[in-house]
């Protein structure tokens, strides 16, 4: 997925500086800057913005606990011991933490590894793949097909996200909650979760303000992530992949959630390139048995 994306830059470095390897080398730091920076970045913030939201997430526990409410009927005693078992699970939990976190990184090395062979020897991969087979211009279809479904996947996924993600940053800001920058993070993480996605953040917040008398706060989140947040989701996306894929939306939509059922959230990438190359397939198998 990495070479397919920034294959193109090493083709647009390579006209400036004449040397494969070199090019390949300054795509590969690009690569790595580009993932690494707003991951620094987001530690950096946090720092500074992490005390507003945990006192404002504490604030609203609290008060959530002092109505009686049937619903809420049990939150008084799960909130007397939340810190407790927040330190009791991080406890328990820390080497599978850390294990998870080192899986990552080194995922992430293995990656851009191979994205950089990828990337620097594409022609000679692709020519030992093209010489295995007859039809040409089929396999070349396939491989348009995988370069859009990616950039459709790739604009209808993380972009969408960060769009997302900001919208519902902008209107927590807007009612007075600090954090900008993480609640911009969590909406655009959160923005995958089907269906729901980012009202598991905005609907909360509403509630908490119609209940302690901010009816005015609490009016605006459910009208602003009902339809600015949400209308990114529902009308964007869409459009955005549409232009890019002739796949039905619906069909679309199946595949990015067999996608993360059967692979993770790497799903959602996975899910719409099979669904792209099988429809490929079968419309090259169509035209051969009319003609």
């Amino acid at each position: 997925m990495l070479a397919i994306i920034f294959t193109p830059l090493k083709t647009y470095v390579q006209k400036i500086i004449k040397g494969e390897l070199l090019a390949s080398v300054i795509v590969l730091v690009f690569m790595i800057i580009l993932i690494l920076l707003p991951f620094v970045f987001l530690v950096t913030v946090s720092s500074s913005q992490i005390n507003s939201i945990a006192n404002f997430t504490k604030k609203a526990i609290l008060e959530y606990a002092n109505f009686n409410l049937p619903f809420l009927g049990s939150i008084k005693q799960y909130t007397a011991n939340l810190n407790v078992q927040i330190l009791d699970f991080l406890t328990k939990n820390a080497f599978s933490v850390f294990s998870y976190t080192y899986k990552t990184i080194t995922d992430l090395i293995f990656a851009l590894l191979v994205a950089f062979y990828l990337i620097k020897d594409k022609d000679k991969f692709l020519d030992y793949i093209t010489s295995f087979i007859k039809d040409k211009q089929t396999f070349e279809k396939l491989k348009d097909t995988i370069r859009l479904s990616l950039k459709a996947t790739l604009i209808g996924g993380f972009i969408i996200a960060l769009i997302q993600g900001f919208l519902c940053a902008l209107g927590f800001l807007i009612v007075g909650i600090g954090g900008f920058f993480i609640w911009m993070a969590l909406g655009a993480v959160i923005s995958f979760v089907p269906v729901v996605g980012t009202a598991l953040l905005w609907a909360p917040a509403s509630v908490y303000f119609l209940l302690t008398g901010s009816y005015l706060k609490g009016i605006f989140l459910l009208v602003w992530g009902g339809i600015f947040v949400g209308s990114v989701d529902n009308y964007v996306r869409p459009l955005l992949i549409g232009s890019y894929m002739s796949i039905h939306p619906l069909l679309l939509f199946f595949s990015i959630m067999g996608g993360i059922v059967f692979f993770g959230l790497i799903g959602i990438f996975i899910g719409p390139i099979i669904i792209s190359l099988a429809d490929a397939v079968l419309n090259v198998y169509k035209k051969e048995k009319n003609s």
